[in-house]
């Protein structure tokens, strides 16, 4: 399936880094998809006013029950504030029991390379999980 498209905030600043994070999030059963896409609907709106946040795309291969996520942020705190916040934190821990093993990838970019590219993290991704 294809990404959601590119929800980019402000306009990144062209010689600003930014750190850039990729998810891969298997879910162990068809069953949780439903509860899955519910739950994360909650955190793309809180998303949509997360202070710090360049931009985030978010994509799907339902035929292996995995999502995939990639986002900017303006610095590692402010990502880090993010994944603590309500109500993303929740919604991981209710996700956790019903999700294989999770992969996640950060790296630094110029604003002037956002948005970053999908074969590049997925590549990072896939990279990251030879290596366990």
């Amino acid at each position: 399936m294809p990404a959601l498209p590119w929800n980019g905030s402000d306009a990144p600043q062209p010689d600003r880094e930014y750190v850039v994070m990729a998810s891969r999030l298997p879910l162990r059963s068809y069953r949780r998809v439903p509860g899955f896409l519910r739950l994360t609907a909650a955190v793309r709106r809180q998303l949509a006013g997360a202070p710090g946040l360049a931009g985030y795309s978010l994509r799907t291969d339902l035929p292996r029950k995995t999502f995939f996520t990639l986002s900017a942020w303006e610095s590692q705190e402010r990502l880090d504030a993010f994944a603590r916040a309500m109500p993303h934190a929740e919604v991981m821990a209710r996700l956790r029991p019903h999700m294989a093993p999770t992969t996640f990838v950060q790296w630094t970019v110029r604003g002037s390379s956002l948005p970053p590219a999908w074969d590049e993290a997925l590549a990072r991704l896939r990279a990251a999980e030879g290596s366990r």
